[in-house]
């Protein structure tokens, strides 16, 4: 039996939330880059918090979109991201690649009148802007740590290869 994912968004203390069910993939980064940076076009000042008391895992690309989000949000003085709640694999998985002392987190916070009015959908084909999402997340991640340039230069190397196969289409 598969596992059900969700990232639902919506209006959250003068910002907004988003928040992970099940597991935070590659196939929801682009959607939801374009919500969080279309979102932030429209308000001056805004923090983003990802809410993942119910997540179970985050992979590379998902995690790069956050580490993007937060430059962008940082590069124009706009507000931050804050992590709420995060399980301890999540805790484990975001330390593995040095982000823990850079995304502030916030365990053990109650979330009421919530109202997540959006859910984000996956994406499963990928274009020539999803695949250059994906490699700057990427490259993102390998800025922060040395250990990540290790885990994700071939991963980089593949991206850009897929890049230039699809810049004509």
């Amino acid at each position: 039996m598969s596992e059900v994912s969700r990232v639902m968004v919506g209006p959250f203390e003068g910002g907004v939330l988003v928040k992970v069910q099940g597991r935070g993939t590659m196939e929801f980064c682009s959607q939801l880059f374009d919500y969080l940076s279309a979102r932030m076009e429209k308000s001056q000042k805004e923090n983003i918090y990802f809410e993942l008391s119910e997540t179970h895992y985050l992979d590379s690309s998902f995690i790069g979109v956050i580490v993007s989000i937060e430059k962008k949000l940082q590069k124009d003085s706009r507000g931050s991201i804050v992590i709420l709640n995060p399980t301890e694999k999540v805790k484990e998985i975001l330390s593995m690649m040095g982000l823990s002392e850079i995304l502030p987190m916030r365990d053990n916070m109650t979330i009421k009148n919530l109202d997540l009015n959006e859910e984000i959908q996956q994406k499963l084909e990928k274009d020539y802007k999803d695949i250059k999402l994906l490699l700057e997340s990427h490259q993102s991640l390998m800025e922060i740590n040395p250990e990540n340039k290790k885990r994700f230069g071939l991963v980089e190397e593949m991206l850009k290869q897929e890049l230039e196969r699809n810049k004509n289409e």
